[in-house]
């Protein structure tokens, strides 16, 4: 298609009327669970909560969405492997006991040792939902025979791990990342986290369809975020793109991301 076509299509999608008709057809959609993508722009977790259609549940803490990513347990993707690279990295450091924030059933326990070779004696604990949790457990029994992987409700014994390890949980917190380390009695020396929508302008909350359910989603200010760490004495090792996740919000391309983002950073 020529750009000149494709920017009349454009023009003609933003007249009112049918610009109307397009949000009223993707509303449709969007409640039903069919378009897995965000809606809307919001100050808060609560406004976006609010705003959140009520044909499916309100975020992860249900069945459907504890049995989502089972095609993740036995591979990895190339957003991994900047992970993968790093937690080497640290298990090398001397890194045993990983804190896994939001890591669903236990996802980069099982997948990343299909590359890597984790330490015998590495402890690695996830903290996510009840319904998630219930799920990892159960799975555990199968999975992991050797027992290194448990799972807890307690976010507060982040501050007896080496390592907080997250991907792709940070966007549903109310709290920041920074925030929640600071209330930690201990803060852990290393931090990697991977799969995160961070905007070059600003922040912001939308809500995301993932078909199970709806979620309030975070998309946070880039500077902030790091400036928030390194105030907390992590410096930045090393940062990366996402480039096979993007965020659309619906009509709303100024705050749609066609990348997210990784780190690992180190206190000093």
């Amino acid at each position: 298609m020529s750009g000149r076509l494709q920017q009349a299509l454009d023009q003609i999608g933003r007249l009112p009327g049918v610009l109307q008709w397009r949000k009223s057809r993707f509303d449709k959609m969007f409640e039903a669970g069919e378009a897995c993508c965000c809606r809307g722009l919001f100050e808060t977790h609560a406004q976006a909560a609010a705003a959140a259609p009520k044909t499916r549940p309100l975020g992860y803490d249900n069945t459907d969405a504890a049995g989502m990513y089972r095609d993740r347990l036995d591979r990895v993707y190339p957003s991994d492997y900047a992970m993968m690279l790093w937690l080497q990295n640290a298990f090398a450091d001397g890194v045993r006991d990983v804190f896994d924030l939001g890591g669903h059933v236990g996802v980069a326990y099982y997948a990343y040792q299909r590359m890597l070779a984790f330490p015998s004696d590495v402890s690695w604990r996830v903290h996510d939902v009840p319904a998630v949790l219930a799920a990892g457990q159960q799975e555990a029994l199968e999975r992991d025979p050797a027992r290194r992987l448990t799972f807890t409700d307690n976010f507060e014994t982040a501050a007896d791990a080496d390592m907080l390890f997250t991907a792709g949980c940070l966007q549903y917190l109310e709290q920041t990342l920074a925030e929640r380390i600071a209330s930690l009695r201990r803060r852990p020396r290393w931090l990697l986290v991977n799969l995160l929508p961070l905007h070059e302008q600003s922040a912001y909350w939308t809500v995301q369809g993932i078909g199970t359910a709806f979620c309030p989603y975070r998309i946070q200010h880039a500077q902030t975020f790091f400036t928030d760490l390194e105030r907390l004495g992590y410096r930045v090792m090393d940062k990366w793109e996402n480039l096979e996740k993007d965020c659309w919000v619906a009509f709303e391309p100024e705050h749609s991301l066609d990348r997210y983002y990784g780190a690992a950073l180190k206190l000093e």
